[in-house]
């Protein structure tokens, strides 16, 4: 009796020991998607600072390049003067030699001729870019591709000169769940309605708002949309993407797919993944490379491909019927 006893208790410690040990793993887990996230989160206010210092030095650049054109001007004209004072036309000559500029004047105007060129399209790239939007026929350096979106896009241009902003276009959607208000929900309802970008979060009105998110007149009386758009505003200048519109067509919710969370699904945004059918047609080697998985249990990327090939399917069918 006393062995049996023994037993059962030996047993019951080793079970508890077995749950404290799930527990803890479970923990472990949560905190090592938690720190992923905040990961992604870094690197992507990483890569976008970058690309304002890259903007920034190319500017720096063309000031330089544009400088350098200029003194190489004055030189070339001070040389073009010097040589005129040297060689003082003869009254004896005829009219049509008098009238006709020597080889080497010739020579010395062609050569004053490419730096000019040079300078002033320097110089207009350069004002395309520094100007205010109002003295660039409010497009900016990109104007044609701006011209060129939808009449719904239009209107960001519009507010983006009412603020003396340059509108540029972006192609990867920016993480809209970080405004305040907004989660991976909200953000894949933006999304669908083909708002990408910080700035165009922060121009909506409340109404407008209201049907993206699809809140009821209840709940929307509950949301705070002055705060939604004060948080995109503060984001987009901390990104320094004021005026910046998103071009990209609307991307799919991969948390749909069983495994794909918002980290995942933030990598294959990145990656220029952002439909079912693309990520039906990527490889599982591909995938491994995107993610950059760092956990214990490895995601089933060939489980992600199928569930995405039979979503891109489903929606076929579905928009084939509208």
């Amino acid at each position: 009796m006393m062995r049996k006893l023994l037993r059962l208790l030996v047993f019951g410690v080793s079970i508890g020991a077995v749950l404290a040990l799930i527990a803890l793993l479970k923990q472990k887990n949560r905190a090592l998607e938690e720190a992923q996230q905040r990961i992604a989160s870094i690197e992507q206010r990483m890569h976008e600072i970058m690309a304002s210092v890259s903007r920034e030095s190319q500017e720096a650049d063309l000031r330089t390049q544009l400088a350098q054109q200029r003194a190489e001007l004055e030189r070339l004209r001070m040389a073009l003067a010097t040589l005129q004072a040297q060689t003082p036309v003869s009254e004896a000559e005829p009219f049509a030699e008098r009238s006709a500029p020597s080889s080497l004047e010739a020579s010395m105007q062609t050569q004053a001729s490419e730096p000019r060129a040079d300078v002033e399209k320097a110089s207009e790239r350069l004002e395309q870019r520094a100007a205010p939007p109002h003295r660039q026929g409010g497009v900016g350096a990109t104007g044609a591709s701006l011209s060129a979106l939808p009449a719904a896009k239009q209107r960001f241009i519009e507010r983006a000169l009412e603020a003396n902003i340059a509108p540029a276009l972006i192609e990867r959607p920016q993480t809209l769940s970080a405004i305040d208000g907004i989660g991976p929900i909200f953000e894949q309802r933006l999304y669908n309605a083909g708002i990408g970008s910080y700035w165009e979060v922060a121009t909506l009105d409340d109404e407008t708002l209201r049907r993206i998110l699809k809140l009821s007149k209840a709940r929307a009386a509950l949301v705070r949309f002055d705060a939604i758009r004060a948080s995109a505003q503060r984001l987009a200048e901390e990104t320094q993407t004021l005026g910046c519109i998103w071009s990209g067509e609307p991307v799919d919710d991969f948390e749909k797919i069983p495994g794909v969370g918002e980290v995942y699904k933030r990598r294959l945004y990145d990656a220029g993944v952002r439909t079912y059918a693309a990520l039906a047609s990527v490889t599982p080697q591909q995938l491994e490379e995107i993610c950059a998985s760092r956990s214990p249990v490895p995601p089933d990327y060939v489980g992600w491909i199928e569930a995405a090939r039979r979503l891109a399917e489903q929606k076929a069918r579905d928009d084939s019927k509208v």
